[in-house]
């Protein structure tokens, strides 16, 4: 590999690092939608070059998380009761084909340790240990991660990391309650437990009612915001 090739892959792995920590930037709301984002002072914070930061927005405008307008910059992106929908609709649509694709590939340990976290955040939940919000968060990440993983199709990889990444930034928005987070570990346990007998209609099921519900939960935390 000659220095030039070397250059492009060292400035792309800055790029996916800056993209991580301006979305990060976005879901924390120290970017609120419709804010006009500065390359130049985002370059100045993170101490990189304006390059990788061009190079991350623009891949933030791909997921739609961030909007480029001609002529006037970047800017957060604004989700509508439309836009939360749709997104939606699509993610449980794609939930499904992983979980379909995925349930042949996964093993048992996989399936088994999957339960045993769930079942770590469920007694955190029942001793009013504050800290199972954010312990759930991470066993749903993994738990939908290992999904697609498992599903073994790329594009369908690529794409739901699109969703996820927009689904992240409602969390401005302040969605992610108590209640849609105990609710969301019922779901996961109907989940796990049809995953566990192979049953595979029962698992689709319960996956399309989790997607469903959490989608109205998220369009009333809108209409109230």
């Amino acid at each position: 590999m000659d220095n030039s090739q070397n250059t492009k892959l060292i400035q792309r792995s800055v790029g996916v690092q800056v993209y991580d920590q301006i979305w990060e930037r976005i879901v924390n709301g120290e970017l609120k939608p419709g804010e006009k984002i500065s390359d130049l002072r985002l370059s100045e914070d993170l101490g990189v070059s304006r390059t990788p930061v061009r190079e991350a927005l623009y891949l933030l405008t791909q997921d739609g998380i961030v909007k480029s307008v001609n002529n006037h910059g970047f800017y957060v992106a604004t989700f509508s009761n439309k836009d939360v929908t749709e997104i939606y609709d699509i993610r449980t649509v794609l939930e499904v084909l992983a979980l379909r694709l995925a349930l042949p590939n996964l093993t048992n340990r996989e399936i088994e340790l999957t339960q045993k976290a769930m079942d770590e955040v469920g007694q955190l939940m029942q001793t009013g240990d504050e800290t199972f919000s954010e312990k759930f968060l991470v066993v749903d990440r993994q738990f939908h991660q290992l999904l697609t993983l498992a599903a073994g199709n790329s594009r369908l990889a690529t794409m739901m990391a699109s969703l996820r990444g927009q689904i992240g930034v409602f969390q401005v928005y302040g969605i992610h309650s108590r209640p849609l987070i105990k609710l969301s570990f019922e779901h996961h346990q109907a989940i796990i437990s049809a995953l566990k007998q192979r049953d595979m209609e029962q698992a689709t099921q319960a996956m399309e009612r989790h997607i469903q519900e959490v989608k109205a939960h998220v369009l009333e935390g809108f209409t109230n915001s």
